[in-house]
């Protein structure tokens, strides 16, 4: 089985005063999507989750979803 290296991600509004970063998990309908926040770091050994928001889901606009990049989930920093 393959590692995952990367994931696309994107910016959205928290409602919290900032933003999360997250990936699409599923498509709901033409205009949702379910997202899934990544909260944490990329580390050497793979990604370290931080336990307050990583891993949590839930729908967004597509509208909402600005910023769309390629991000590492493995650091080259030792």
């Amino acid at each position: 089985m393959e590692r995952q290296t990367h994931v696309e991600v994107y910016d959205t509004p928290s409602n919290l005063g900032g933003s999360f970063t997250v990936s699409i998990e599923a498509v709901v309908d033409a205009d949702t999507v379910t997202a899934q926040i990544w909260y944490g770091r990329a580390t050497s050994k793979g990604w370290e989750p931080w336990q307050d928001w990583h891993g949590v889901t839930f729908p967004v606009r597509r509208d909402l979803l600005k910023n769309p990049r390629i991000m590492s989930l493995y650091s080259n920093r030792t």
